[in-house]
């Protein structure tokens, strides 16, 4: 009789344990779960994106979105969200103007219209610079020259006889718009990617790898080249405002308080730079207002 009371407490006191447990996942969970809509309602920041662009933004093998830019939103939405409870990101077309163009029309005919633009957002490049605020700059992906650790190439003087692998559409880009430079090159040679250049360069095929530092530096074995100083181009990134949406001003001192060290969580920017480029210094982020000065 009295085991199979204490039978009783014991089942009692583990199913006490079990809810317990259950309600402390729940709401550890619940604070990044309710940000990101599983509807869009009026209560709903729209975050548009033309296209999947790892590492910045893209679905995993589950249909989530996952990246540089899903993490900084997450992190920051409670600080640029004004009246909006929520958010998601939502696919428009390449010639999309924020705060314009409705990307999203709900079953009973309401229409939607995006905040802001991310997904690897160049601010240097086509002419949508004129329409839009801009984020300061977050990040800077350089073209450069890669050579191996010992080579006789140490600087832009590039004897006559060398051969070039190139890895990208922008590497290439950045080396045609320097036709002095590329004229320097007897041949040059296209290729899929950074490791198949790199495999070349070590196998003598070619001399310099014309690359971005984004791919270069998530590269294993990085260290043992060479980069050649100077830089055939600088591409910068940043977030996409509508013209006349002040949104900005929040998300740059949201981002400011993400990189500084005064606050609980000390620098969460930095990291999250070198998570996905590779390395920290791809994080060209400066933010100063009036009381900085």
């Amino acid at each position: 009789m009295q085991g199979g009371k204490i039978l009783k407490i014991k089942k009692s006191v583990l199913l006490t344990i079990l809810c317990a447990v259950f309600i402390i996942c729940l709401f550890s969970g619940c604070s990044n779960s309710q940000k990101l809509a599983a509807d869009i309602t009026e209560d709903t920041m729209l975050i548009a994106y033309t296209q999947e662009n790892s590492p910045f933004l893209y679905k995993n093998e589950n249909g989530e979105f996952e990246g540089f830019d899903a993490e900084i939103i997450n992190e920051i939405f409670d600080s640029v969200k004004g009246e909006y409870k929520n958010y998601t990101f939502i696919q428009v077309p390449d010639d999309y103007k924020l705060n314009e163009d409705v990307c999203y029309t709900d079953e009973n005919g309401k229409e939607y219209k995006a905040k802001i633009m991310c997904g690897g957002t160049r601010k240097n490049t086509g002419t949508a610079n004129q329409d839009v605020n801009w984020s300061v700059n977050i990040l800077e992906n350089n073209i450069v020259t890669v050579v191996s650790a010992g080579s006789t190439i140490i600087n832009a003087d590039i004897p006559s006889d060398t051969t070039a692998g190139v890895t990208s559409a922008a590497a290439m880009e950045a080396l045609n718009r320097n036709a002095a430079y590329k004229s320097n090159f007897e041949t040059i040679k296209e290729y899929a990617s950074i490791s198949d250049s790199l495999a070349a360069l070590d196998n003598g095929e070619i001399d310099a790898v014309i690359t971005e530092t984004f791919d270069f530096c998530k590269t294993d074995g990085s260290e043992k080249y060479t980069v050649l100083p100077g830089v055939l181009d600088k591409i910068e990134y940043a977030y996409q405002f509508a013209k006349n949406d002040y949104l900005s001003w929040s998300f740059n001192e949201a981002i400011r308080e993400m990189q500084s060290a005064d606050y609980s969580d000390g620098d969460t920017l930095t990291p999250l730079v070198e998570k996905h480029f590779g390395y920290k210094d791809a994080c060209v982020f400066e933010y100063k207002t009036d009381g900085d000065k």
